[in-house]
């Protein structure tokens, strides 16, 4: 006999993230979703709005059988960037309600026939790019008129401009579900406290971690929010760390491609020795993390993904009222990562961990599986 299928709503679910730059993270929490939701929903076509589209479909190609790219809500927020924020508001919504650009009307006519549409989570939405905030207004106005239930997952909000602050409240109360991952943003009226999106991916069958041999001590220092005058200091602070640490097994990553590299020729002409991991290096083998490592970050999802492999680290913050809250969110869960405010202070950078975060990764996982099965089903 042959078994019915089941028959399944053919409308898609319809994503928005920053991927496509590439930024490691960001990549990370999207291909997670889709990983998620091939598994659970195989027959639902999703659509993913974000910055790169072109990028994005090589990115993901092997993440979900039925997938599409767009930025027709980048786009939408993007053109706005030199408006005022209340013009952009009336931007965003009068598009999605009128249409009436061919700059945008296929793809928002496409978004009025989604299940749901879905922000997934990240640090992209605050008032370091306000014109992003953009994506609220348009998705209530998607909600009231066209009822399609919208959600956000794992956002960062911090910081925000008193300009930005009353009307984002406003908008966050008219989500179906508002998530947050850090204590600032859960304050907001309509916010709920929750985690980051990327502890979705220990739920999923992919392997996360590399399983090629890694060196003892690695970097991740980033280009993006680096002043000129804290590249020196920065320099000096890296090469006492890694002596420190008497090893001349050390490895530095890359999330933003070639931001992420700027260091790599200082550090050498130093006479440190460097195994470079490129972006393309990681997505492709996975995270080059395991326990008996030393890690020194500025970047959030290096310190989330290499301390839930039980590694030891430090964190230098570039940004207190962005990274400082990202990162505080994690020590707040128990990473057991130092922290340096200044990286003018190198001795400030002494690495201490937490075992017992590693272990518990698998619970976090289940906190935002719950989540993902509010949203899905």
């Amino acid at each position: 006999m042959f078994e019915r299928r089941r028959r399944v709503d053919d409308r898609p679910f319809y994503l928005v993230s920053a991927a496509g730059l590439p930024n490691y993270g960001d990549e990370f929490i999207t291909r997670a979703w889709l990983d998620w939701l091939a598994k659970r929903h195989p027959n639902v076509p999703v659509w993913l709005d974000c910055v790169e589209p072109g990028r994005a479909n090589h990115l993901f190609a092997d993440a979900h059988p039925l997938l599409k790219t767009t930025n027709t809500l980048w786009h939408l927020a993007l053109s706005a960037q030199e408006m005022s924020f209340a013009d952009g508001i009336e931007h965003a919504r009068r598009r999605v309600l009128d249409l009436g650009s061919p700059r945008y009307d296929l793809g928002l006519l496409q978004l009025r026939e989604a299940q749901s549409v879905h922000l997934l989570g990240g640090g992209y939405l605050n008032s370091v790019w306000e014109h992003q905030l953009l994506f609220l207004p348009a998705l209530v106005a998607l909600k009231e008129r066209f009822r399609v239930p919208v959600y956000a997952t794992g956002q960062g909000l911090t910081p925000l401009s008193e300009n930005a602050r009353g009307a984002v409240a406003g908008w966050l109360r008219r989500f179906d579900l508002f998530e947050t991952r850090d204590a600032p943003s859960a304050k907001l009226p309509g916010a709920v406290a929750g985690i980051d999106d990327a502890f979705l991916a220990f739920a999923n069958q992919r392997r996360v971690y590399s399983q090629a041999p890694t060196p003892d001590v690695m970097l991740v220092l980033q280009g993006d929010f680096l002043t000129e005058d804290a590249i020196e200091p920065l320099v000096d602070a890296v090469e006492q760390f890694v002596r420190s640490q008497r090893t001349t097994s050390v490895g530095m990553v890359e999330s933003i491609p070639p931001d992420d590299s700027w260091m790599l020729a200082r550090v050498r002409e130093r006479g440190v020795d460097v195994d470079f991991y490129p972006f393309i290096r990681l997505w492709e083998e996975g995270f080059p993390a395991k326990a008996s490592q030393t890690w020194l970050s500025t970047r959030f999802h290096f310190h989330l993904l290499a301390a839930a492999a039980g590694a030891k680290g430090a964190v230098i913050e570039l940004r207190p009222d962005y990274y400082g809250v990202k990162h505080a969110s994690l020590r707040e869960l128990g990473t057991g990562w130092s922290y340096a405010g200044d990286a003018a202070a190198p001795g400030s950078l002494i690495p201490t961990g937490n075992p017992a975060f590693a272990t518990g990764r698998e619970r976090l996982a289940e906190k935002k599986v719950a989540v993902a099965r509010s949203i899905y089903g």
